[in-house]
């Protein structure tokens, strides 16, 4: 609204979009509630630089659900706070405010109970492992339960081991093994129904990589992720690379399926990284986003766009198939 919340906007827009995990950053100045009325649905998160009570105004009307809501930030116009308002957990706008603090060395501020008091709410672990909870009404008792002291039992396949490495997780939450692909959250008697979506990383290569670097270069996306290689479910790549050995091996060490996508296909799908090699070579932008994308299905996106390392390119999608 202001010419110095414009200024702090370019700074931050700078700064966020060397993050891979970001796609499209958009500055809108002044005519707030017209702008937010049209463009509310539009992005996962909003950033407003302005007085809180004027985000909230203007936004009060246009708030529908917390599984769909954007992730709404605030942040006042000298940029000394940065408050996470809406959708803190399902949206991301707790992780996203932390992060806008760490680069702009605003003070963050967090009002989410679990978050306060060091746990992690049911609704923040299906967030940060890409879950999707069924029955959301019951996500406050769950959440109130783990903030008076009380552990929620996980019950899941045996590929969620991968869990006892967070030590936040460790706080709240005991694990046990169930043969059924649906995890359950169970409190007393009480349960919440949760499926994971399938996560996919796409890979291209130069000829003759090794599977050591490819398992590597896996490790080093899913962790800017702030995820572990356990919780990958496929690799993906294009049809030309059926004779690389290195993207064979990685997949048989790791135990996780390979899919080889055919080159139409691969044309297919609207990748976000452009490369003029591969583009002149294959015909389409970049080969391990399409090959993520569609071997994730039909309306997957990116969750990470093409990085690469030493001549390995990796990219990470995720379904967004309603699976309840």
């Amino acid at each position: 609204m202001t010419k110095n919340g414009l200024e702090i906007s370019k700074q931050l827009k700078r700064r966020l979009s060397q993050d891979p995990r970001i796609f499209q950053i958009d500055i809108f100045h002044k005519n707030v509630k017209k702008t937010l009325k049209e463009i509310f649905k539009d992005y996962d998160a909003i950033i407003g630089i302005m007085a809180t009570g004027i985000m909230v105004r203007s936004i009060c009307k246009l708030l529908s659900d917390k599984k769909e809501d954007p992730a709404i930030i605030v942040m006042d116009d000298a940029g000394k706070n940065v408050i996470s308002l809406i959708s803190g957990h399902l949206g991301g706008a707790n992780d996203l405010t932390l992060k806008i603090a760490k680069l702009t060395k605003a003070r963050p501020i967090i009002t989410t109970s679990t978050d306060v008091h060091g746990y992690i709410g049911i609704d923040a672990l299906a967030k940060k492992y890409y879950w999707q909870i069924k029955n959301t009404e019951k996500i406050v008792k769950f959440n109130k339960a783990l903030l008076n002291g009380e552990k929620i039992t996980i019950k899941g396949p045996e590929n969620l081991e991968y869990l006892c490495d967070d030590p936040l997780f460790r706080k709240s939450y005991i694990i046990m093994k169930r043969e059924d692909k649906i995890i359950k959250a169970i409190l007393d008697r009480d349960e919440i129904l949760i499926k994971p979506n399938k996560l996919v990383a796409g890979i291209g290569t130069k000829k003759g990589v090794n599977e050591e670097k490819i398992i590597e270069s896996l490790k080093k996306s899913l962790s800017l992720l702030d995820l572990p290689l356990e919780r990958l479910d496929v690799i993906a790549t294009g049809e030309m690379k059926r004779g690389e050995k290195g993207i064979i091996n990685a997949s048989k060490i790791l135990k996780k399926p390979l899919k080889f996508v055919d080159l139409d296909d691969l044309k297919l799908e609207d990748t976000h990284s452009r490369s003029s090699f591969v583009e002149d070579k294959f015909g389409v932008g970049s080969v391990c986003e399409a090959a993520a994308l569609h071997v994730a299905g039909k309306g997957s996106r990116l969750i990470l766009r093409k990085t690469t390392y030493n001549g390995i390119a990796i990219a990470i999608a995720v379904s967004r198939e309603k699976v309840f």
